[in-house]
């Protein structure tokens, strides 16, 4: 059976592939010089709202942590407003009374200016944003030619500003 196109539905589907492109576009405008270097080793993600509103953010940061039985697996609650912590928990532990909260903060309220649902920076250097979802990779910004090198064996990727590349 063939499936017809509607006009609705094709208008949809270019506002979608234009959208993304623009916020693609928008991103870069904003912060293709940023420096990432604060999140290295960080990974957040925007998980949603909680019953009040308040913003859920997921998130991995091993090293601020120092207590070596904590993974650095965090969930932090921030104000939907002021981005301030309501509350923090780690991942498989009880406490986190040795954990650098103030920065766990900092890093939480930065990235929600960014205002996408995930942001990973490794310990290289290398920057993955998500645009879209907190499951699609929408661009990465290599920290040297080295690293888009030795990620180009597992996927081709297309250049899109200076070192910025999103997957072919």
């Amino acid at each position: 059976m063939v499936k017809m196109i509607t006009i609705r539905n094709l208008i949809i589907l270019l506002l979608t592939g234009c959208f993304g492109q623009s916020k693609e576009k928008s991103f870069l405008a904003k912060y293709e010089l940023e420096d990432f270097s604060q999140f290295n080793g960080v990974e957040m993600i925007l998980r949603g709202v909680d019953k009040h509103g308040n913003l859920c953010v997921f998130g991995y940061a091993p090293h601020l942590v120092n207590d070596s039985s904590k993974v650095g697996a965090y969930f932090i609650t921030l104000d939907r407003e002021s981005y301030q912590i309501i509350e923090i928990g780690f991942i498989s532990t009880e406490y986190y009374d040795n954990a650098d909260t103030l920065q766990l903060q900092q890093l939480a309220q930065r990235f929600m200016q960014y205002e996408i649902p995930r942001l990973y920076v490794d310990e290289q250097g290398n920057v993955s944003i998500y645009l879209k979802d907190f499951e699609t990779l929408a661009m990465v910004r290599f920290a040297n030619e080295n690293e888009l090198q030795k990620r180009s064996k597992e996927t081709k990727w297309k250049n899109i500003k200076s070192n910025w590349y999103k997957p072919k």
